[in-house]
């Protein structure tokens, strides 16, 4: 049969699809109403895995976008979309708060579908009737209510109950959708119903795709690029002295920084210049999404680290996917979310999370110049798993078979 989840098209039937996939026809485009609920964070560097979802959904429904925040991000403007924010202060109380808010309009509203871009939203299951729902499982309740770090009983015993809440909510949802391997195990141990429980992967643009086939490096810098949330825990001052170490070592590495805030950006520019390293590192603030294709395709390597959180233990971080998909080989530190996707010296390198295993990682591309281009190959053809395209047909058809006629 042919899988219209591998076929590659860019115009997408759903109703084809259904019937492909032996689902019944239930969507008749932009007459069924479906609200998508979200939860942004106001320092998050990017919103493409969700872009793409709910202009999937705009292409098919009569859509409301619900958020606590005036959506100004280019990525997330829709033709013929209704926006409404609800208020929301911060905290623990301030989510729950919205999400009773917007729980409320889904059960005043009644939509065929619901449809909630977080983890964080995992609340609203529990507040709606029979009010149908899908979750997007994006983040591990541990990240997202952190237990205290000093001794508290009250908030340790609040912070726990929250979590299970969380799960309790996934578990409620008609459909869940995790992001990666992790997550999804961890939700069928945690008692979801593995009916309910499909992972789909974040999902990358065609525009990550590069139209050429990967070429032998033959610069006199070895490009290196970063995308993504800049901060200590996710590797800024291993980066920078590593760096520091190759420079010192005179090996021609050159390391691209993108997605800094303003306090970053201040921070990294002073330790860089106090390590001496201007010329072998440019850090960049934040861009929007349509801009880092071209980033990366000046690129000839990209990078992943973090350090070893229990949570990060369950997410893949977006950028893997697109350094894959523009056919750049993944430098990537050894923790679960990352060696599941990069095999060393197949389609990257495997590093310990440390200033010293990231100098040998860049130390060991550099003097192997003539393996570079067999670990482009190979990252070109792994990435065309995660092409939005690819994934898109099995989303809408999962949505379809919820939506209320």
């Amino acid at each position: 049969m042919n899988n219209p989840l591998l076929n590659g098209e860019l115009n997408i039937d759903v109703d084809v699809v259904s019937s492909k996939l032996g689902l019944p026809k239930q969507l008749n485009p932009h007459v069924q109403h479906c609200v998508v609920v979200t939860s942004f964070d106001e320092n998050q560097p990017g919103y493409l895995d969700f872009s793409y979802r709910i202009q999937a959904l705009n292409d098919y429904y009569h859509l409301t976008i619900i958020s606590h925040q005036p959506l100004k991000q280019a990525e997330l403007q829709f033709i013929n979309a209704k926006y409404i924010v609800l208020n929301q202060s911060h905290g623990k109380l301030g989510l729950l708060s919205y999400c009773w808010q917007a729980a409320s309009y889904i059960r005043k509203h009644q939509p065929s579908i619901t449809v909630l871009m977080h983890s964080s939203l995992a609340f609203i299951p529990l507040m709606l009737n029979k009010q149908i729902c899908a979750l997007y499982w994006n983040e591990h309740p541990t990240n997202l209510m952190h237990l205290p770090e000093h001794f508290s009983p009250i908030k340790y015993t609040v912070t726990r109950v929250l979590q299970k809440l969380l799960f309790l909510g996934a578990k409620k949802a008609q459909l869940v959708m995790p992001i990666g391997e992790e997550h999804h195990h961890d939700l069928l141990e945690k008692g979801c119903n593995p009916q309910r429980v499909e992972m789909i992967y974040m999902g990358v643009a065609d525009a990550f795709e590069q139209n050429e086939a990967p070429k032998a490096h033959h610069q006199d810098w070895l490009k290196i690029v970063y995308v993504g949330t800049v901060s200590l825990q996710r590797g800024r001052d291993v980066m920078l002295d590593a760096i520091a170490n190759i420079a010192q070592d005179n090996i021609p590495v050159h390391l691209t920084i993108v997605g800094a805030s303003e306090a970053e950006l201040n921070y990294c520019n002073s330790r860089i210049k106090h390590l001496g390293i201007q010329s072998h590192v440019v850090v960049r603030g934040r861009v929007t999404g349509d801009q880092i294709p071209e980033l990366l395709a000046q690129a000839d390597v990209g990078i992943c680290l973090w350090e070893d959180k229990p949570w990060w233990r369950f997410n893949p971080p977006t950028k893997l996917f697109e350094y894959l998909a523009a056919g750049l080989p993944v430098l990537a530190s050894d923790i679960c979310t990352h060696t599941r996707y990069v095999q060393h010296w197949r389609n990257g390198l495997i590093f310990d999370y440390s200033v010293e295993g990231l100098t040998t990682a860049l130390a060991d591309l550099a003097l192997n110049e003539n393996r570079i281009l067999p670990l482009k190959q190979q990252a070109a053809i792994d990435g065309q798993e995660y092409l939005w395209r690819h994934i898109e047909p099995r989303f809408l058809v999962k949505i379809a078979g919820l939506v209320q006629p």
